[in-house]
């Protein structure tokens, strides 16, 4: 028995250079959901073009959600996913995209790459594929070669969610099988590069954080000397702070008062699932921490740079009022002579 599908690899970078799309992609979705406009973030075309990958045509997309960040999508036929080798066409694909978002200047050290396997075009429950070939699937999800424990297999195969009768979605870590009869993929995948762009938000917030702490720390190993520069720095720090606080905060309460608005719907349940898969509530409690300390050192850094330079100030105004009494003392003295020469 042959299972076809399609297989949609894609990778989601930070690039350096923002870049404008040419067109606003509809959204693509044939269920049934509240009428919300503008509650999830709308995809924007970059750019499209058929390109060959291991003698297949493949379809290359590139687009975005906001100028800074690029999603190179890649899909392409598969005849049969329970006996073609597969892996290095995972590896392939997923590298052709990186190439992609390396020629926008993206950065190697953040990026999110993603694989969903399609299946349409099949009748009855797309359960008993999973009866009959759990362990292939749970293989290709993994991108894994060795034989998985009968366990590992069941709690990957458990992280699902259906709509339809005859539909069902599998997702993991690294990849997901979508069943659809009626190939109706479209807002799942959408669904599943939202979490992962907002998986590759958190690692950003995450590390420029970890970057501004070891610059305090720094600061605050500064010479007495160099206070007064130093405090300006600190300040700037600080400034970077709450503008990171700002952007994090705003990022999730509109991650959140998107699930409220769409309830137990579909498309909620399905993002909540992939939202506990990525852990991403578990970074935003992590950023959260971080922010706090780092706003508390950069706090204590600045109030010591600030008594420093009022102390130094204390001093200077100090010796500044007793070269003033000496100066007196001395033209006092020069008077008297003066006086007693006459």
């Amino acid at each position: 028995m042959a299972i076809p599908a399609r297989l949609i690899g894609f990778v989601i970078g930070r690039v350096a250079v923002p870049i404008e799309p040419s067109a606003l992609l509809e959204p693509k979705t044939s269920k049934a959901a509240p009428n919300y406009p503008d509650i999830m973030p709308r995809q924007q075309l970059i750019e499209s073009q058929t390109i060959t990958l291991s003698r297949r045509k493949a379809l290359q997309v590139v687009k975005t959600y906001t100028p800074g960040y690029v999603i190179v999508e890649i899909g392409v036929d598969v005849e049969n996913i329970l006996s073609e080798p597969l892996f290095e066409l995972h590896t392939e694909l997923i590298n052709t995209c990186r190439r992609v978002l390396g020629r926008l200047d993206g950065d190697p050290q953040f990026q999110e790459e993603y694989r969903v396997y399609c299946i349409s075009n099949y009748t009855g429950d797309p359960e008993v594929f999973l009866t009959l070939h759990g362990e292939r699937f749970v293989g290709l999800l993994k991108d894994e070669r060795l034989p998985l424990d009968e366990e590992e297999v069941h709690a990957t195969l458990q992280s699902n969610i259906k709509y339809g009768k005859d539909d069902l979605t599998i997702v993991d870590w690294d990849g997901a099988v979508l069943f659809d009869p009626h190939a109706d993929f479209g807002a799942n995948i959408e669904l599943i590069q939202i979490a992962n762009f907002q998986l590759l938000r958190a690692r950003s917030f995450d590390r420029a954080l970890d970057v501004r702490m070891v610059h305090v720390a720094q600061l605050l190993r500064t010479t007495p000397k160099r206070a007064l520069f130093r405090a300006r720095e600190i300040r700037a720090v600080l400034r970077e702070i709450l503008q990171i606080r700002t952007d994090t905060i705003i990022e999730s309460q509109a991650a959140e008062h998107r699930i409220k608005l769409f309830g137990d719907w579909y498309a909620a349940r399905l993002y909540a699932l992939l939202a506990r898969k990525f852990h991403i509530e578990a970074w935003q409690a992590s950023i959260q921490q971080k922010l706090d300390t780092l706003e508390d050192v950069s706090t204590m850094a600045a109030e010591n740079f600030s008594v420093s330079f009022h102390t130094r100030l204390d001093f200077i105004l100090i010796g500044g009022w007793f070269v003033l009494l000496a100066g007196w003392f001395v033209y006092l003295l020069l008077d008297l002579y003066i006086l007693s020469q006459r």
